[in-house]
C-alpha cells in the first residue's frame, strides 16, 4: 500500500494540476480545520458562560500563539528539508531532519513552561480578584503553557510526513485530538459524565490532555511504522549533523511567524482591548472566522511548500512555478468566496457564538475589512510558503518586521491617540492594509526569481 501511495505521489508531482494539488492537500486542509475547530469549540463553550469568559481567551491565546507560531514557522523548514532530500532520493536525511525537528520542538515547548510567572501580568493589568478578566486570562495562559511540548512535537512529526507526502496519519490523529478536545472541554467545563466540573479552566486543561494523547499516538507511528524504516526514524540520531542548515533557514522563518502573530497580539492586546471587553469579545469571534478561512488555504500552501521543495530537489524550477500558479488560483478562489459568505451571513454567524448585542454589533461592523482582505491573504499564505520551500526566509522575515512596525505599530498608536472615536473598526482597517501589503510584497518576491539561487540539499 505504501509503495502504491509513493508511486501515486510521484505521478502527481510529475504533472502539476488542480486535481493533483487538491488530492495531496485535502488531508492537510482537514488537518488545519481540526485546529480551527478546537479554537472555535473553546470560544463557543466559554461564550455560553459569559462575555467576560469569552473575552478572557483572546490575549492569552495570542500570547501562547506567538510561541507556537515561532516554532511552527521554524519547523516548517523541516518540510522543505525533508521534501528536497526526499525528491533527491536521500532518504536517511529525511529521518535525520525529522528527529532534529522533534528535539527542537520538545526543547522549545519545555522551555516555554518557564514563562508561567508571566501570567501574573494579566492580573496586574486587568484585575486579580477571582473571576475578574485578568484572573481568568492568567489562569488560561498558565494552563495552556503545559500543552506546548506535545503540540510542538506533533507539529515536527507532521512536517516530516508532509515532506514525504503522506499526511493521512497526521489527519487521523488530528481528528482524534479534535474529538477528544470537544468531549473533554464540554465535560470539564460543565461537569458532564465522569468528568469533574471545573468551569472556565476546563477549556485549557482539555487542550493539554487532548494534544498530549494526539502526540503520543503520532510519535509511536513515527518510530514504529515499517514504511519509515528506510528513513531511519526508529532511532535517535547519533549526531546533530544538519542542524546548522535547519537553524540558518528556520530561524528567519520562525522570527517571521512570531512577528506576524506578535503584531496581531499587539493589535488585539494594546489596541483593541483599549475599547473594552465587548470589543475584545468581538475580536475573539472574528479571529475564529479568520482561522476558518485561513486554515484551508494554509493546508494548500503547506502542501505547496513540499511540492516546491520536491521540485527544487529534482532540479526543476519550472515545475515549482507551475505548482505555485495552480495553488494560488485554488486559494484565491476559496478565500474570495469565503469573504463574501462571511459578509453576507455575518449576523447569524456572529450570533452563533454569543447573544450579547454589543459584541454582535462590533463584530458585524468590522467584518467587512476581513472580507476585503481575503484575496490578498491568499497571496500572502501561498507565496510565503512557496518561498519557504526554496529556503528564501530571511527576506520575508525582514519585510514582515518592517510592515508590522509601520502599519500596526505606528498606525495603531496614531489610531487610538487621534482617532479613538472611530472605534475598534479602525484597527481592523489597519489589519486589512497590513495583509494587503504583505501579500503584495511576497508575490513580488516570488516573481523576482531570486529564490532560484538557493539550495537546501546536503
Amino acid at each position: 500500500m505504501d509503495n502504491q501511495s509513493e508511486h501515486t505521489n510521484k505521478h502527481l508531482l510529475a504533472k502539476p494540476s488542480y486535481m493533483a494539488a487538491l488530492r495531496l492537500a485535502m488531508p492537510v486542509i482537514l488537518l488545519n480545520c481540526t485546529f480551527a475547530g478546537m479554537q472555535a469549540t473553546d470560544a463557543w463553550i466559554l461564550g455560553k458562560i459569559g462575555s467576560t469568559e469569552l473575552a478572557a481567551m483572546t490575549l492569552p491565546s495570542m500570547s501562547i500563539f506567538v510561541i507556537v507560531s515561532f516554532a511552527y514557522s521554524f519547523l516548517g523548514i523541516v518540510t522543505a528539508l525533508v521534501g528536497q532530500n526526499y525528491g533527491a532520493g536521500k532518504l536517511q536525511l529525511c529521518g535525520q531532519y525529522a528527529w532534529l525537528g522533534i528535539i527542537f520542538a520538545i526543547f522549545v515547548g519545555t522551555l516555554s513552561i518557564a514563562l508561567w510567572p508571566i501570567g501574573s501580568i494579566f492580573e496586574f493589568i486587568s484585575g486579580n480578584t477571582p473571576q475578574s478578566l485578568g484572573n481568568l486570562e492568567s489562569r488560561y495562559f498558565k494552563i495552556s503553557l503545559l500543552a506546548l511540548p506535545g503540540v510542538l512535537a506533533t507539529n515536527a512529526i507532521a512536517n516530516y510526513y508532509l515532506g514525504i507526502k503522506k499526511p493521512t496519519i497526521v489527519l487521523l490523529c488530528s481528528l482524534l485530538g479534535l474529538f477528544l478536545n470537544v468531549i473533554i472541554t464540554y465535560g470539564l467545563v460543565f461537569g458532564k459524565g465522569p468528568l469533574p466540573e471545573i468551569g472556565f479552566d476546563g477549556a485549557a486543561w482539555a487542550t493539554v490532555i487532548a494534544s498530549g494523547i494526539e502526540c503520543i499516538i503520532l510519535f509511536l507511528h513515527f518510530i514504529l511504522a515499517p514504511s519509515n524504516k528506510t528513513m531511519s526514524t526508529n532511532q535517535i540520531p547519533k549526531s546533530f549533523n544538519g542542524f546548522k542548515k535547519l537553524w540558518s533557514s528556520g530561524l528567519p522563518a520562525g522570527v517571521q511567524g512570531a512577528v506576524d502573530v506578535l503584531s496581531w497580539g499587539v493589535l488585539i492586546g494594546a489596541l483593541i482591548s483599549y475599547y473594552g471587553e465587548e470589543a475584545l469579545g468581538a475580536t475573539t469571534i472574528l479571529t475564529r472566522f479568520m482561522q476558518f478561512t485561513f486554515m484551508p488555504a494554509e493546508g494548500v500552501a503547506t502542501i505547496l511548500l513540499a511540492l516546491v521543495a520536491n521540485s527544487i530537489g529534482k532540479g526543476s524550477a519550472n515545475m515549482a512555478k507551475e505548482h505555485v500558479k495552480i495553488c494560488f488560483r485554488i486559494n484565491s478562489l476559496f478565500m474570495l468566496s469565503a469573504g463574501i459568505v462571511l459578509f453576507v451571513f455575518r449576523y447569524p454567524l456572529v450570533s452563533f457564538f454569543t447573544d450579547q448585542k454589543a459584541i454582535i454589533d462590533i463584530a458585524c461592523g468590522s467584518i467587512i475589512f476581513i472580507s476585503i482582505a481575503q484575496w490578498f491573504d491568499a497571496m500572502n499564505v501561498t507565496y510565503l510558503h512557496a518561498l519557504q520551500g526554496t529556503g528564501d526566509t530571511k527576506w520575508t522575515s525582514k519585510a514582515n518586521i518592517i510592515l508590522s512596525i509601520i502599519i500596526l505599530g505606528a498606525g495603531g498608536f496614531t489610531a487610538i491617540t487621534f482617532f479613538k472615536d472611530y472605534g475598534s473598526s479602525l484597527i481592523w482597517a489597519l489589519a486589512m492594509i497590513y495583509i494587503i501589503l504583505q501579500g503584495t510584497l511576497f508575490w513580488r518576491r516570488w516573481k523576482s526569481n531570486r529564490w532560484q539561487n538557493l539550495n537546501l540539499i546536503d
